[in-house]
């Protein structure tokens, strides 16, 4: 076999890739896919041979999938045994297709693997890509709303938790029931298998989790990234014992993708679902005849066709290098589109309401009045224990306070289970939305105005903060996970991702927490923040019918001056909330805050605490003050984080 041949970098080739890693990034961030399929065509459109774009194009996802396993993880959406139980079959499908890629390549060259891989590809893209688009139409008809009959699970995942071959059951929490490794090693094969030819195992690997296990798609769409690094890592090192890893086109590709990713995520905030799988499907199908132009090109240099004149193979290579070139542009401007849409949106609004805070009459007289707004509630329910607390008591005080309330719940969306995993997608609608009908019920039992949403997305808290943002929310309600146990996706980590991005306050409700008006305590430093929580507060109070006790916390060692200054922060607020009408009472103490905060809470027998955030900060918009995270973990009395710039 002749050696493998790397393609000669230059500047213009380098800024290329560059950008080629980014909108593949963008792409992959719009559709919630790993984008190979846009990669490896576009690498080996520039030059790179068929079995170089494979083995860079794994050795550029696997750290990417580990990153985003950690973080998923976090939700309590991975089952990292599956993961790595599947991650191993996987290895061996992953050697499997490396043998076959070498060996086509020793018998017929380069011309051989490119010929493979473009097959592989256009068949692979043929099914996912027609299935999206033909999912994506029946959502725009609105056909996609129709329910299907509900089932625990698929008849196949019924049977393979039956079946029972002793000496090789293997138990996995996500689904409480044993899986006897028979059943996943060709399942882990084939995701490996696909991988190594064409660097995208997850067409296979989610719809077979969620098909033949009965994870759900969210889970299952998480679990793959575990699988991914597992084979990834192992694919990148077996390909690197060939010398067909270019690690140069995989750090330039992952550069360009990192940034590209958070572009094409944030573009899906402001588009329509079947916006998303139009563009979705349009990409896999262009970049699927620009492959199928080169093959009989492919077929002639190998003697299966009859010899073709150079000058007709060169067209057909020009067509199909036009035709990817307009699929990478074609999925750049559509996101680019919906970003500029959405910013524009965004900025029209928020100079709207800018101006409505200047021409408020009693605007100076209460410039903070406007966050104590309580009159459109969004409540995120997964119908799991964690988050039934946030459901009764989100009705409870919509019902106190007159708001009107809005339910989601998420159901995963992306590309490797959106076309193959259509019926299990559906079952999971319908359950979604049978659980928020429920609530619903409940809602309108009480006199509370209610609307549901089911939401498609993989990342919670990113999908919360949209919604919020959306329908321009004055409070979400949230569960909070307890500290042990499997999560489900609407608790934890999201929690405080969403306190950190939030415009809006936010309601954590633990699974002991009932709010019923016996006392509110509220925590002050003196600060804007602390100020805006106070005038928040106080319309909790009035809506509740509750007692009011503002809390201010000093150091042991504070001075006789600070002393004073926190008396008068305390007089401050109960002096103006007296005014209101209120019934409220203050004390100054000696501690640690979160703890004198929690240990008033106790005296006092309160059942809800109010505190101020100091806003977005941090990478990721999700650090919380430090004393409003503590309290938030040590207690189990409902929290009222007050949000404002």
């Amino acid at each position: 076999m002749e050696s493998i041949q790397f393609i000669e970098l230059t500047t213009s080739s380098t800024l290329i890739l560059f950008l080629v890693g980014f909108v593949g990034g963008m792409v992959s961030g719009f559709i919630g896919s790993g984008g190979a399929f846009v990669l490896t065509p576009a690498m080996m459109t520039m030059g790179v041979p068929a079995i170089v774009a494979v083995a860079s194009n794994m050795a550029h996802k696997f750290p990417k999938a580990l990153v985003g396993a950690y973080k998923r993880n976090k939700y309590g959406q991975v089952d990292v045994k599956l993961g790595v139980v599947m991650g191993l079959f996987a290895e061996t499908g992953v050697l499997i297709g490396k043998n076959v890629m070498v060996d086509i390549r020793a018998a017929f060259g380069p011309v051989g693997t490119n010929l493979y891989v473009s097959i592989v590809f256009v068949v692979v893209l043929a099914i996912v890509g027609g299935l999206v688009l033909r999912d994506g139409l029946r959502e725009q008809r609105g056909s996609s709303q129709s329910r299907p009959r509900p089932e625990e699970l698929p008849a196949l995942a019924r049977w393979v938790r039956r079946l029972h071959i002793p000496g090789t059951m293997i138990h996995f929490k996500s689904i409480d029931a044993k899986i006897s490794f028979l059943v996943l090693a060709p399942l882990g094969m084939a995701t490996g298998m696909l991988a190594a030819t064409i660097a995208v195992g997850g067409f296979i690997g989610v719809p077979a989790m969620m098909y033949f296990i009965g994870l759900s798609a969210l889970m299952a769409s998480a679990t793959e990234l575990v699988i991914a690094f597992v084979m990834g890592m192992g694919g990148s090192i077996l390909y690197a014992l060939e010398g067909a890893v270019d690690i140069r086109l995989s750090m330039i590709i992952l550069a360009g993708s990192l940034f590209g990713i958070q572009i094409g995520a944030i573009g899906t905030t402001y588009v329509k679902d079947y916006v998303v799988k139009f563009v979705m499907a349009a990409i896999m199908l262009l970049v699927l005849v620009s492959r199928f132009f080169y093959i009989p090109g492919y077929l002639s240099q190998l003697g299966t066709l009859e010899p073709m004149a150079q000058s007709t193979m060169t067209l057909l290579n020009r067509i199909g290098d036009g035709t990817l070139g307009f699929a990478l542009l074609f999925g750049a401007v559509m996101i680019l589109q919906a970003l500029y849409r959405g910013i524009r949106t965004h900025r029209l609004a928020a100079a709207e309401a800018a101006a409505m805070v200047r021409i408020a009459p009693d605007a100076e007289a209460r410039p903070l009045s406007s966050l104590g707004r309580m009159g459109r509630f969004l409540l995120a329910s997964d119908g799991s224990e964690f988050s039934a607390a946030a459901v009764r008591e989100a009705i409870g005080v919509a019902e106190k306070c007159g708001a009107r309330m809005h339910v989601m719940s998420l159901v995963a969306s992306g590309v490797e289970h959106e076309g193959l995993g259509e019926s299990i997608l559906k079952q999971e609608m319908y359950r979604a939305q049978t659980h928020l009908d429920g609530i619903d019920r409940e809602a309108s039992s009480r006199g509370v105005a209610c609307e549901t949403h089911v939401v498609h997305g993989q990342i919670v808290d990113r999908e919360i903060l949209t919604m919020a943002e959306r329908l321009t929310a004055d409070v979400i309600v949230m569960g909070r996970r307890g500290r042990r146990g499997l999560a489900r996706m609407m608790l934890g980590h999201a929690t405080a991702n969403v306190i950190g991005g939030a415009a809006c306050n936010v309601l954590v409700v633990p699974r002991a927490a009932h709010i019923e008006g016996r006392h509110i305590v509220i925590a002050t430093d003196g600060s804007r923040h602390a100020d805006r929580a106070a005038v928040t507060a106080g319309h909790l109070a009035r809506s509740l019918k509750a007692p009011l006790t503002v809390v201010t916390v000093i150091e042991p060692d504070a001075s006789a001056g600070q002393r004073v200054a926190a008396d008068q922060v305390v007089n401050r607020v109960v002096n103006q909330l007296r005014v209101e009408g209120l019934t409220v009472s203050g004390r100054v103490m000696t501690g640690r805050p979160d703890a004198k905060i929690i240990e008033m809470v106790q005296e006092q027998n309160a059942d809800l605490i109010v505190v101020g955030s100091h806003g977005l900060t941090g990478l990721e918009r999700i650090l919380v003050g430090s004393t409003t995270e503590r309290i938030l973990n040590g207690t189990s009395c409902a929290v009222f984080v007050v949000k404002g710039g």
